[in-house]
């Protein structure tokens, strides 16, 4: 039997509730990290094929290790901390209970090619684990949604970030697509 509640004062089935929820967060984190489907009519970037994946293969280490103010972050850096971000998440969304380290999640800001490919994987692996966990049979709670909606708004700044750096590194725009 199908459960029933109220949703913005309309009377809606919760199973579809949950089921138009997570389409469109998944199409989202799909696109971020740059697997978006391959049918879409649409994209939640202004442009298309603009994820993780696609910003990161046209960048190469050194271009990554660069900041871009004296003082900054680098490329590197922003794709380390996104990684962290996505991990510390999904622990907690597992039970964990793990303490941040916020300023060691900007680690490494200068890579060598091992290190950058290196990186570049641990970020690939991280969302691909995250998208695992919330299609899986979790227990969602108001808590696990925001911890999830909150992986995708981090997840958008800070990609946000990475495709304004690009630029500034000297990268052609078409490259990092």
């Amino acid at each position: 039997m199908r459960e029933r509640r109220k949703i913005g004062g309309v009377s809606t089935d919760a199973t579809l509730a949950t089921e138009a929820l997570f389409r469109p967060f998944l199409f989202i984190l799909d696109e971020f990290a740059g697997h978006p489907p391959k049918a879409s009519p649409g994209s939640a970037c202004l442009d298309h094929d603009t994820g993780w994946h696609q910003t990161l293969a046209a960048i190469d280490a050194a271009q990554a290790s660069r900041p871009i103010v004296a003082g900054g972050t680098t490329i590197a850096a922003q794709a380390a901390h996104a990684a962290y971000y996505v991990e510390l998440i999904e622990a907690g969304m597992r039970g964990a209970e793990p303490v941040a380290d916020w300023p060691g999640s900007f680690q490494p800001a200068v890579v060598d090619e091992a290190a950058w490919q290196q990186l570049r994987g641990r970020l690939q692996a991280s969302l691909e684990r995250f998208r695992a966990l919330v299609t899986s049979d979790l227990a969602w709670n108001e808590p696990r949604l925001g911890d999830a909606l909150a992986v995708l708004a981090h997840t958008a700044y800070h990609l946000g970030s990475v495709r304004q750096m690009v630029r500034a590194v000297g990268v052609p725009e078409e490259s990092a697509r």
